[in-house]
Order: structure tokens, then C-alpha cells, then sequence
């Protein structure tokens, strides 16, 4: 007799699961099979061939799906609290809703899945393949995406507080230029999450909260920050060059050794920030509120300081307009 969450998968073997109804049933666990409701927790299913395969509404908190192929797959409404998806096939899986609490995506392949809304606090993306994502609306915080690949994702109005995106690849694959394919990131809550060293190059940060994020390192070209929220971010090594900041507020923030040439920072307020050591060419300060900023060692060729209020001296006399 197999017990209630024992499951033998052998690519169609027969099966014996718990679906929503009190009748036990045997199913095959095959390619575009309905699984609706089913009760899979604490199931080994690794390596099962589930493309297609319907679990909307399942259980798989718990479950192991190491390895598994669960490509345009519907998982909408799962609960995969605390399960193992290292090394699965999602690409195009709809995860809608989906609560995915300390579940594991380690070296998974997510490319145009969907997690609109879904639950990822704690979970583990590392080294995960999500490239042209959908993940708006998901609450992930301290969730960890390092080195996960997420060009052209959106993760727009998401919750990533305390996560960790170190050297995820948020950006364009071409860094010289304006691209299409950095990630849509706009009014993501970044605080206090850790983005170092990670590619932002062409990312869309219009109005996201940076409180207290980590930027060390990170290659931000042609991203725009504009209204965005980043007092007390670091931005320390940085390259920022041709960074749209326009009425960002960065009281505070630290952009000490950083490259922000042709960086526009119009309107924004960078009282108190710290800008030692910084690379400018063609800066714009444009309206800024400089008040308390620091300037020192600077590598300072030309900057724009047109309207801008308390502006140091030491940028006195370099003003490009």
C-alpha cells in the first residue's frame, strides 16, 4: 500500500496521491496531466516530466521537484512553501499567486515565467535563469536572487526588503549604450537590500525605494532613478555614468569613488551625501539641493549647477553653463 504522501515517478509510472477530494485516486504523472488540487506535500517527484501539466490550486509544500520539467506548467495558487526546485525547467510556468516561502530555485531556469503577486520570502534564486520574468506586486523579503540572471524582467511595485541580488544581472547585455532589455523596476522596494556588484545597466528605477541599499560596484549605466527614494543608499565604486536621477531624493547616500559622469541629477536632493573621491564630466546638479554634500578628492572637469541650492565651493568656477 503506498502511504498517503509516498509518490513513485518513473516518466508515466502509475501513482498514488491525494487530490482535493477525499478519493484517492491513481494518475499518471505525465506531460499536460491534471493535477488540480492535488496534495503532493513532502512528495519526492524529482525529475518528473510535468510540462504543460496542470497543478493549479496544489500542495506542494515541502515536496522535492529537483530537476524536474515543469515548462508551461500552471502552478497558480500553489502552496510550495519550503520546496526543493533546484535545477527544474520553468521556463513560461505560471506561478500566479503562488506561495513560494523558503522554497528553493538554486541553478533553476524561470525565463519568461510568471509570478505575478507570489510569495517569495526567503526563497533561494541563486544562480537562477529569469530572464523576461513577470513578477509585479511579490512580497520577497530577504529573499536571495545572487547571480540570478534577470535582463528585461519586471519586478515592478515588488517587495524585496533585506533581499539579496548580489551580482544579479538586472541590466542590458550591451553596457555602451540605452537598450531595451534592463529590468522593469519600478516603485520596487529595495531597502536595505544587498546589490552589489550587480548589473543594472538600462535598468527602469523610476520611483523605487533604495533606503539604505547596497550599490556598491554596481554597474548602473543609462539607468534612471528618477523620483526614486535612496537616502542612505551606497553607491560607492559605482558607474553611474549617464544615470537619470531627475527629483531623486539621496539624502545621505555615498557615492565615494563613484563614476557618475553625465550623470543627471536635476532636482534631486543629495543633502549630506558624500561624493569623495567621485569621477564627474559634465555632471548635472541642475536644482539639486547640495547642502552638507561632500566633494573631497574629487576628479572634477565640468559640472552643471544652474539653480542649484547650497553648492560647495569647491564646485565653484567649474560650472559648464
Amino acid at each position: 500500500m503506498i502511504g498517503r504522501r509516498s509518490v513513485l515517478v518513473a516518466f508515466g509510472l502509475l501513482v498514488a496521491i491525494n487530490l482535493a477530494s477525499p478519493t484517492r485516486a491513481e494518475i499518471k504523472l505525465v506531460p499536460g496531466a491534471d493535477l488540480r488540487g492535488a496534495d503532493l506535500q513532502g512528495a519526492d517527484i524529482s525529475g518528473a516530466q510535468l510540462a504543460g501539466a496542470n497543478l493549479t490550486g496544489a500542495n506542494l509544500s515541502g515536496a522535492d521537484l529537483n530537476g524536474a520539467d515543469l515548462r508551461e506548467a500552471y502552478l497558480r495558487d500553489v502552496n510550495a512553501v519550503g520546496a526543493d526546485f533546484t535545477n527544474a525547467q520553468l521556463g513560461n510556468v505560471d506561478l500566479t499567486r503562488a506561495d513560494l516561502t523558503e522554497a528553493v530555485f538554486r541553478n533553476a531556469n524561470l525565463t519568461l515565467a510568471t509570478l505575478d503577486v507570489a510569495r517569495v520570502a526567503k526563497a533561494d534564486f541563486s544562480n537562477a535563469l529569469m530572464a523576461g520574468a513577470h513578477m509585479s506586486k511579490v512580497r520577497g523579503a530577504e529573499a536571495n536572487f545572487q547571480k540570478a540572471v534577470l535582463s528585461a524582467a519586471n519586478l515592478s511595485q515588488s517587495v524585496f526588503v533585506d533581499a539579496n541580488f548580489a551580482e544579479a544581472n538586472l541590466g542590458s547585455r550591451g553596457q555602451g549604450h540605452p537598450g531595451p532589455d534592463g529590468a522593469v523596476l519600478r516603485g520596487t522596494d529595495f531597502s536595505g537590500a544587498n546589490l552589489s556588484k550587480t548589473n543594472l545597466v538600462n535598468a527602469k528605477l523610476n520611483q523605487a525605494i533604495l533606503k539604505n541599499t547596497d550599490l556598491r560596484g554596481a554597474k548602473m549605466g543609462f539607468a534612471d532613478l528618477s523620483w526614486s527614494r535612496a537616502d542612505g543608499a551606497n553607491f560607492a565604486d559605482a558607474d553611474m555614468g549617464w544615470v537619470r536621477a531627475y527629483a531623486a531624493g539621496m539624502k545621505r547616500a555615498g557615492f565615494r569613488g563613484a563614476k557618475v559622469s553625465l550623470a543627471q541629477f536635476s532636482g534631486a536632493d543629495l543633502s549630506g551625501a558624500d561624493f569623495s573621491k567621485a569621477q564627474f564630466q559634465r555632471t548635472d546638479f541642475t536644482q539639486s539641493n547640495l547642502d552638507g554634500a561632500v566633494f573631497d578628492d574629487i576628479d572634477l572637469e565640468e559640472v552643471y549647477i544652474r539653480a542649484a541650492r547650497n553648492v560647495p565651493a569647491k564646485l565653484m568656477g567649474r560650472n559648464g553653463e
